[in-house]
């Protein structure tokens, strides 16, 4: 190979079977090798690329992960992360209430939201500060929901509850008054599988687990987890489809067509004279603020239609009156442990929690890497990986010991807000975590969510829903998809991942219509049918054995182009300037021997 550069004259080969050309050729590479400043070791070169990469990304930052914005600035940039956060945790919240069986208690559901979003602020700040030190936000995930209502479909909800009031009359409602023991079980094993979480980073074993796990395997984990839900969306849409697609149609506006246009608005600033200015910012709200306006927009018009009775009475997309739910709400709410009582633990549940958990942990790995290179940090090392897993088993199993019962991940929406506003500053995100659970707190502002009419709510989920399958798709540009081999793998994972949870019932509506698992022993058929229930289990452990099993190379598997960033970096004083834990460092300090663990750095 040849570096042809502009001081080099320009000749035209000989033919190779004469002398001439073989002197020419050998006189050009002298005259390259001498004045050309690139260097031969393409190894050297790589590496001096990826250093001036990182240089270049951190100048074109405002505030990159080592600097922080003044504290203001760091409120108003930690609220807009709230307000990015809201449309998932919202829906995955809101979305938990059917398979409990209280989706029309709206203090209920108010509750849901709010110890939501308290545990998404608690796990944020574990993450930061104890996991990989990384702005990064932690918020609950479909992966986890998928097992969830695979769970709670053994028991499927009734249309009518009997139940007798305090002063020992009966009467009928439309929500199960037992609804807490659902939850718990969803809690006791969901605590049991993030210890193995914990375990996998405190032991460092997640080098371990990404070597059986590629592309096409991860392809098919986070696909089936938006056509799996495809029922849900259908059947929140169904309710009203046309305020479900108005929903649609204004987040593809704001979020696709209108992405680019700037929004004026008003700005005040403080110099060194403590004089007052203002200003405008232009900033591109709509793509931030898609979900949230159009949600606004079409719940408006909701309520214009429900006062003008333009809608039935019995329409779903009405506005109901929650005055009295209000009341009965106190303004501030503090989850606690064991507030839905003492948690539970089944053998399916555990299994199922487990897969949930890997696929949490896939996802979140490669937003660490993602969020690094943002952030205008170095690629994190082994440790930080190890310790950023290990604490995201500690935020899942606070959600496990305090509910809602559905464990938490990497959130990648906001580390894309990192590259819009530039902004990668471990402040900011911790002022976000402050806000989401300050706005989880407050008690009254979850039941005003929780009314959201259901239309709307399927409107977000065939987005959202549709979206999380294009993710998983979006995996494959690493893989050869002109092999017949890989096409086989991710034909076969995929249409399996589909049918079975089908084939078993659980899914449906009335799983007692169809009964697919009868072995005569209830508990492992239980076991088999909450295994059976998930398409992401199903679907990712065919891929997984049939992409390690089946001859190909790791080229052709994508293997080779999905390979994490390398832990190479010249610069180590600003990398363990980011990824040092200070209270772990001074422990290892007092005690050389912790240094052993995988989730220490060593000595310097």
């Amino acid at each position: 190979h040849y570096y042809i550069t502009n001081n080099l004259r320009k000749y035209t080969m000989p033919p190779e079977d004469t002398n001439d050309g073989q002197e020419l050729v050998q006189q050009d590479y002298k005259l390259i090798k001498d004045s050309s400043p690139m260097k031969i070791d393409i190894k050297n070169d790589d590496q001096d690329e990826s250093e001036n990469d990182l240089e270049v990304i951190r100048k074109q930052l405002n505030y990159p992960l080592d600097k922080d914005p003044n504290w203001f600035l760091s409120v108003l940039l930690g609220f807009q992360q709230y307000l990015i956060l809201f449309g998932s945790t919202f829906a995955i919240a809101v979305i938990l209430a059917p398979s409990l069986c209280v989706e029309s208690n709206v203090v209920v559901k108010g509750i849901l939201l709010n110890t939501m979003f308290v545990m998404c602020g608690l796990a944020t700040m574990v993450q930061i500060f104890f996991g990989t030190r990384l702005p990064i936000v932690q918020s609950g995930s479909f992966v986890y929901f998928a097992v969830a209502k695979g769970i709670l479909s053994k028991e499927p909800c009734k249309d009518v509850y009997y139940v007798i009031d305090e002063d020992g009359n009966n009467g009928t409602q439309t929500w199960d008054p037992d609804w807490k023991l659902r939850m718990t079980e969803l809690q006791g094993n969901l605590m049991l599988a993030s210890l193995f979480q914990m375990a996998l980073g405190a032991f460092g074993l997640v080098g371990l687990l990404l070597k059986v796990i590629g592309p096409i395997t991860i392809t098919v984990l986070i696909s089936l987890l938006g056509l799996c839900l495809a029922g849900e969306a259908v059947k929140m849409a169904s309710l009203n489809w046309g305020i479900s697609l108005l929903m649609v149609v204004l987040v593809t506006i704001f979020s696709e067509y209108l992405k680019n246009v700037p929004v004026p608005v008003p700005t005040v600033s403080f110099n060194i004279s403590k004089k007052i200015k203002c200003g405008v910012a232009w900033l591109k709200l709509f793509s931030t603020l898609s979900i949230m306006i159009s949600l606004t927009l079409v719940w408006s018009l909701c309520a214009i239609l429900t006062v003008t009775d333009v809608l039935p009475q019995d329409d779903p997309a009405r506005i109901i009156n929650i005055t009295s739910a209000i009341d009965a709400t106190n303004w501030l709410y503090f989850p606690y442990p064991g507030q839905f009582g003492t948690p539970q633990v089944s053998l399916g549940g555990f299994i199922g929690f487990i897969a949930a958990v890997i696929g949490g942990m896939i996802e979140s790995l490669g937003d660490y890497f993602a969020c690094a290179k943002l952030a205008g940090a170095p690629p994190p090392p082994r440790y930080a990986l190890n310790r950023g897993i290990m604490m995201e088993g500690v935020g899942c199993f606070l959600t496990g010991l305090c509910g809602p019962g559905v464990g938490v991940t990497s959130y990648s929406e906001n580390i894309a807000a990192i590259g819009l506003t530039k902004v990668g500053s471990r402040r900011v995100m911790f002022c976000g975590a402050v806000v989401v659970l300050l706005m989880g707190v407050i008690g009254k502002l979850g039941v005003l969510f929780a009314s959201i009419p259901g239309p709307i709510i399927g409107g977000m989920y065939l987005v959202m829903f549709g979206v999380v399958a294009a993710v998983g798709i979006s995996n494959l540009r690493f893989v050869d998809m002109t092999s017949s081999r890989n096409i086989f793998v991710l034909g076969i994972s995929l249409y399996m991942g589909i049918v079975i949870p089908m084939w078993s019932g659980q899914i449906m509506d009335d799983p007692e219509k169809v009964k697919a698992i009868k072995t005569g022993n209830k508990e492992f058929d239980q076991l088999v049918a909450v295994v059976l229930s998930s398409g992401m289990i199903v679907g990712s452990s065919i891929s997984c054995f049939l992409d390690n099993t089946l001859p190909g190379t790791d080229k052709e598997r994508g293997i080779t182009g999905y390979r994490l960033a390398s832990e190479d970096c010249t610069d180590k004083e600003l990398l363990e300037k980011i990824y040092r834990e200070p209270v772990m460092e001074y422990f290892a300090n007092k005690l050389p021997i912790l240094r052993k663990l995988p989730f220490v750095p060593a000595l310097k």
